[in-house]
């Protein structure tokens, strides 16, 4: 079994792929096998792939339909995925040297986390300075492992999937897959993040994310942003599920709302159904809300009033 089973999506990056699968196997830290996910055996990017999987048996293509999105690529991965430990990387990102020698050291430290999340930086393609948004959020973490009620602000809600290393049998043990839709980093996060029980933080930069000129497909406008209540309702009905107890679901639900009122204030996001989106919100924060839960204070204390 190796280490590390990583994941790379590649619908639509054929021209940059071989940068990403290079930062993988160019690692110093061996153990792993690279599985990248194509659309179809005669895809530009799989035909890339291929080239790697021939002259290195660690690299093992999979494949899922374009129809089935980023989720559907993801969990093509993870069920072909044999490691001990999942990660995941977009197919146009780049695992930083030395990545996997310090995530075995700091996975061998804290022996059966279920979670270990990392640190990442996100560098514009073109110009200026990489950015690290993640070291706030471990700002006060434990030394080693640790319980996640003992750092309640780190719901997964704020990172993204490859911001983290994932056990697997974890994983297989809670049926944990992506969500359908758009946003399904945030719905992934939010379950994992509910069903673990013991998690770590790295307090080093893994992977570089490197930033489209055009920006983030999800603040694109139309129909799809509203799915991002659908992954609020799912993760916040998996909390309830779970009884997850209020220290911990008052920061997941602040998170999460702090996100639906950012699409909710940008009706230029919501093309139509501007009315639908806010309602349905209202709806959830008044299902959801947990008991004893105080707004925040500021214009963002306004706008839960609002809902």
């Amino acid at each position: 079994m190796p280490r590390f089973s990583i994941i790379v999506p590649t619908h639509g990056v054929a021209g940059r792929l071989s940068q990403a699968l290079d930062s993988v196997l160019g690692q110093s830290f061996g153990d792993l096998e690279l599985i990248p996910v194509c659309d179809a055996p005669d895809a530009p990017a799989a035909e890339v792939a291929a080239g790697y999987a021939g002259r290195d048996p660690r690299v093992k293509p999979v494949h899922s339909p374009p129809s089935a999105g980023l989720s559907g690529a993801r969990n093509a991965g993870l069920r072909a995925a044999g490691g001990a430990y999942v990660l995941f990387l977009d197919g146009d990102d780049l695992l930083l040297p030395g990545a996997l020698a310090a995530l075995d050291a700091r996975l061998t430290e804290t022996a059966g986390v279920d979670v270990l999340y990392v640190e990442h930086e996100r560098a514009p393609w073109w110009e200026g300075d990489p950015v690290n948004p993640v070291r706030p959020l471990f700002a006060g973490a434990p030394k080693g492992a640790f319980a996640p009620a003992e750092l309640p602000g780190l719901t997964g809600a704020a990172l993204p999937a490859w911001s983290a290393v994932y056990r697997r049998t974890f994983l297989t043990e809670h049926e944990l897959a992506f969500p359908e839709g758009q946003f399904t980093d945030l719905g992934w996060g939010g379950l994992v993040t509910v069903a673990a029980r013991r998690i770590a933080v790295l307090r080093r930069v893994v992977v570089r994310h490197r930033l489209r000129r055009q920006g983030s497909r999800l603040n694109l406008p139309g129909e799809g942003q509203h799915a991002l209540l659908d992954q609020v309702e799912l993760v916040l009905a998996r909390a309830a599920e779970h009884a997850l107890p209020a220290e911990r679901t008052g920061p997941l639900f602040d998170q999460l709302f702090a996100l639906v009122l950012k699409t909710a204030a940008r009706p230029e996001r919501l093309a139509r159904g501007h009315r639908a989106f806010f309602r349905r919100a209202a709806r959830l924060y008044r299902r959801f809300r947990p008991a004893g839960h105080r707004m925040p204070r500021g214009s963002l204390g306004v706008q839960h009033r609002l809902l």
